[in-house]
């Protein structure tokens, strides 16, 4: 594992412990598909990253532009929630979560965006209304943005939003719409391609994993089961 993977893995032990829970009725159901998840590519790292909370750092901006999914044995997304502009902004993000530093896959080598669209068709992640929460996280750092530096988010400078992120990080509100969308991107990274991310197995590669089998298809996933 390289040195980055494992100060990933550090921070995420560290603030696994500030992670927003659902309900308790909610809880149940979330428990059960992320279990499936999890036993479907047998892939045990996925509860001790989920709900990471913010490990920002000053990134280098990579020059891949939020990218379309190269993988043709996925689940469509059939839909999109955010718009255009949203999207450009939560990809900033992200990429301030995870940067393209040089030591394994950023968030967009990872197609995370895409993979947060899929997420957000879920219908118990809408049931749970993670698509409004980050739609409305969004507005919130935009305004913060514009209050601070005169420019919306996606217009700071790489320094400028990274010191955005943590100003955000010190609001409950802000802690958990941080979480999820960490949350989220780990998924990208860690679950099985079919589902949008972690295409060709980047992230696996990144943390030595051999995926297990039988693997997922696009006919036989989590949803078709539920």
């Amino acid at each position: 594992m390289s040195n980055r993977s494992k100060r990933f893995a550090v921070k995420a032990g560290q603030l696994y412990s500030k992670a927003k829970l659902p309900d308790q009725g909610q809880f149940v159901n979330w428990l059960n598909r992320r279990t499936f998840l999890k036993k479907s590519s047998k892939f045990s790292l996925l509860t001790f990253f989920a709900a990471c909370n913010l490990s920002t750092s000053a990134s280098q901006s990579s020059s891949k532009p939020p990218g379309k999914i190269a993988v043709t044995d996925k689940l469509s997304t059939r839909e999109n929630y955010f718009t255009n502009a949203q999207r450009k902004t939560l990809d900033a993000v992200q990429m301030q979560l995870f940067p393209d530093d040089g030591d394994g896959p950023g968030a967009r080598d990872l197609n995370a965006i895409n993979y947060l669209e899929f997420a957000m068709t879920d219908p118990q992640n809408k049931k749970d209304g993670d698509p409004e929460f980050l739609a409305q996280g969004i507005g919130w750092l935009d305004d913060l943005s514009k209050q601070s530096h005169g420019n919306s988010f996606i217009k700071l400078s790489d320094k400028q939003q990274d010191d955005i992120l943590k100003k955000i990080a010190k609001s409950r509100a802000g802690e958990n719409w941080l979480s999820l969308l960490m949350y989220y991107l780990t998924e990208a990274l860690m679950l099985d391609p079919v589902y949008g991310g972690n295409p060709e197995m980047i992230g696996w590669k990144w943390l030595g994993h051999q995926a297990g089998f039988p693997r997922p298809v696009a006919e036989k996933t989590y949803r078709d089961f539920e």
